[in-house]
């Protein structure tokens, strides 16, 4: 599984490339631990973001 349309929760001077898909564990399925997952790797917040499948 990805995330992928990633609404990160940045202001653009930040200046940082951040990714635009995340490839998601297998077996996480958790809505709230995914959203989790997304900010742990990254080290940002973000607004929302979609799933989809391989």
């Amino acid at each position: 599984m990805k995330a992928y349309d990633i609404e990160w929760d940045t202001d653009d001077s930040e200046g940082t490339a951040l990714p635009k898909e995340i490839d998601i564990p297998a077996g996480m399925t958790d809505i709230d631990e995914i959203s989790d997952y997304i900010s742990d790797e990254t080290g940002f917040c973000h607004k929302g973001f979609k799933l989809k499948t391989d």
